[in-house]
């Protein structure tokens, strides 16, 4: 007979013992509508970090979404202290989702930051986090150590909250090994500490905590009396996520003392919670214990239902315990029916399960005791060092006694030598100095020829390709303006579109001679960051859908999401615009543009294909080059300046790319470039 207790290790309790941000003077609403107001950077980052900390608990995916707004402002606004504090909520926040390898490098960047910046508040909330996501990736060992790490920093603080933190951390890795009187030791020296400072949210999950404890004693009534108390102190704050944990957990204890109906009705209840909440883990968790219900009660086709969509949940969320007590529940239901063809398939994947399992700890074990033995080694090894220096020390100072005398001798031929040796040095010197002069009189030279070639072809590109359409846009305002009146709605639409496209085009002109230049006078510095080129691609499509409308291009991009390159994102941006920007140029009204990804070994290609007017070889082959920056009109007798793909060409080897372009004269054109994978 299988115990349904299997379930009971998959209470899945956060503490958070920083509740008071979560009723602070301003609510979430009040917040979300000063955030659409403030304009300054500051201001906004101020709301975001404050949202992160109201949703971490409550509803962690809005926690997230709030996150990444505030990280990206801070590319651009470094804030370290807010940045810290930003991390260590998306890291409770990306725990409660499920996302545990998520947290856990989120986790470890606030540590190196806090560290970085000497915040040691923040470095005992990111150690207790870590310890948090430790517990739920069943390594008790490193739990435990980040838990004693943030307990040891908040004690040298004197700051209550994180040490009643790191305790029931501390707790709740007892409670994992067994050691329940050193549980409820910690459980209860925290919540003291926690009622002291008034904080009756975390209270509340301490209350829970302790039930979970009594219920692993088998002390059933004891737990059911803690949850009663937590449950209603949950409702009292407002916590939907302390709520529905505690339902789940009161669920799990009906079931084990043969309350099944009852099992199954607050299960169904913590279920909808859960997935309001949006918390993957947990519903992984509430489903299979409804199919464990739903098996005790005998209806073995709803219980069936529910644990093949807690098994697909689980594959995905990596949660081996939890697919391997759902291979032993598989078991026992098939037992029941009489299946025993299936009852003895899953009590195979079942025991196989469990020797993985048992694998990976016995190697993490066998590993920790290869560490132990070589830092002994290690340090006796330094030890025979030591001994072995000073019997070295000891012969060295009789050696030097007998050089002494030596050394008198010689001094006097060494100071001739040395006299010798430093005349040659100086007339060396001399020679060297004169050559690295003259070689950085003729860089200077070169430099300056390049930068006096470069303003006179910015000023060639001005007056012959920024004169023309700048006098047109003059003319059609000023006919604009005089003959207002006159004009019907079509003539009126036409003159604005055209100031419209003049306007667009000496925009497009003027950024690439701006990046041109720049790159021409080496002012342009790279800042690689993780980008996602489907998200890039979409904003360059945003940019030019007029543009393609105007012509019935339609484009299409196929970069799947996640698509991550390491590069500087404006430099990016810039490539992807200009390559689609020129694709539309010369792709005929009616045609297709195609933006595409392919993975590759360390690199990501991309290529912008169309099926517009192409060139030939000759062409192609000089298309990337500055002498050759001529342009040709487009498919709709569009202008430009031929610097765009030079732009690109330099901005993509800058990133450690390359570039290539493929075309047939009215064949169209591939032009294809590779970037670094993310880091």
């Amino acid at each position: 007979m299988i115990k349904v207790s299997v379930f009971v290790r998959f209470t899945f309790i956060f503490i958070f013992l920083w509740m008071p941000l979560l009723w602070a003077a301003e609510t979430a609403k009040e917040l979300e509508n000063r955030l659409q107001k403030v304009t300054s950077p500051s201001e906004k980052l101020e709301c975001l970090r404050a949202l992160v900390e109201i949703y971490m608990a409550e509803a962690p995916q809005k926690a997230l979404e709030y996150g990444n707004q505030a990280l990206q402002i801070l590319h651009d606004f470094p804030d370290n202290t807010l940045k810290v504090k930003v991390l260590n909520g998306m890291c409770w926040a990306s725990g409660l989702l499920g996302r545990y390898h998520e947290a856990l490098d989120m986790g470890r960047q606030a540590e190196i930051l806090a560290r970085r910046i000497e915040n040691k508040e923040e470095l005992a909330v990111a150690f207790n986090s870590i310890a948090n996501i430790y517990l739920y990736l069943s390594d008790f060992h490193k739990a435990l150590d980040s838990a004693l790490e943030a307990k040891a920093i908040s004690e040298s603080l004197g700051y209550k909250r994180g040490i009643a933190s790191a305790l029931v951390s501390v707790a709740r890795v007892h409670r994992n090994l067994n050691e329940y009187e050193k549980a409820l030791s910690n459980y209860k020296e925290a919540m003291e500490i926690s009622e002291a400072l008034g904080n009756r949210g975390s209270v509340a999950w301490i209350l829970s905590n302790i039930a979970n404890v009594y219920w692993n004693l088998g002390q059933y009534q004891k737990a059911l009396d803690y949850y009663s108390r937590g449950l209603k102190m949950m409702k009292e704050v407002g916590s939907e996520m302390g709520t529905a944990q505690v339902i789940y957990n009161i669920a799990c204890v009906y079931s084990e003392t043969g309350k099944y109906a009852r099992a199954l009705e607050y299960d169904k209840k913590a279920l909808k919670l859960f997935e309001k909440l949006g918390n993957k883990g947990q519903i992984a968790f509430t489903l299979g214990s409804i199919g464990r219900d739903y098996g005790n009660l005998k209806k073995y086709g709803k219980a069936l239902d529910y644990l093949d969509k807690s098994l697909k949940m689980s594959v995905e969320l990596e949660l081996k315990d939890t697919i391997r007590a759902l291979y032993e529940r598989y078991t026992h239901i098939y037992e029941e029916m009489g299946d025993y063809k299936n009852a003895f398939l899953y009590h195979r994947k079942f025991k196989n399960a469990s020797d993985e399992i048992l694998n990976e700890d016995r190697n993490k074990r066998i590993a920790h005791l290869q560490v132990v033995y070589d830092v002994e080694k290690k340090e006796k090894e330094n030890q025979l060092l030591k001994k072995n220096n000073h019997i070295q020390k000891l012969k060295l100072d009789h050696q030097k006694l007998e050089l002494e005398r030596q050394k008198l001798l010689r001094n006097f031929l060494i100071l001739v030598s040395v006299l010798v040796l430093i005349i040659a040095l100086v007339t060396y010197n001399r020679y060297r100095i004169r050559k690295k002069t003259e070689q950085v009189l003729r860089a200077s030279e070169q430099k300056l020829k390049k930068m006096n070639a470069t303003k006179d072809k910015l000023f060639t590109i001005i007056a012959h390709d920024l004169g023309s359409p700048l006098n047109s846009l003059l003319l059609s305002s000023r006919h604009l303006k005089n003959h207002f009146q006159g004009l019907d709605e079509q003539d009126l639409e036409e003159f604005i579109h055209n100031i419209y496209k003049q306007t667009q085009d000496m925009s497009d002109l003027l950024a690439n001679l701006l990046q041109w230049a720049m790159v021409q006078i080496g002012k342009i510095e790279k800042n690689p960051e993780a980008v996602d080129l489907h998200l890039l691609t979409e904003e360059a499509l945003e940019q030019v859908k007029y543009t393609a409308q105007k012509k019935k291009i339609h484009l299409e991009s196929h970069i799947m999401e996640n698509t991550l390159a390491w590069v500087d994102k404006s430099m990016m941006q810039a490539v992807m615009r200009n390559l689609i920007s020129n694709a539309i140029k010369y792709t005929h009204p009616g045609g297709e543009i195609e933006i595409i990804s392919k993975d590759a070994t360390g690199f990501i290609e991309i290529t912008v294909s169309d099926n517009g007017v192409g060139m030939d070889r000759e062409k192609a082959e000089h298309l990337f080059k500055e002498e050759f920056h001529e342009s040709t009109r487009g498919t709709s007798n569009e202008k430009g300046t031929g610097l765009g793909l030079v732009l690109c060409k330099e901005f993509v080897e800058t990133n450690g790319g390359e570039i290539q372009v493929k075309s047939q004269p009215d064949h169209g054109t591939q032009f294809s470039f590779t970037l670094l994978k993310e880091k």
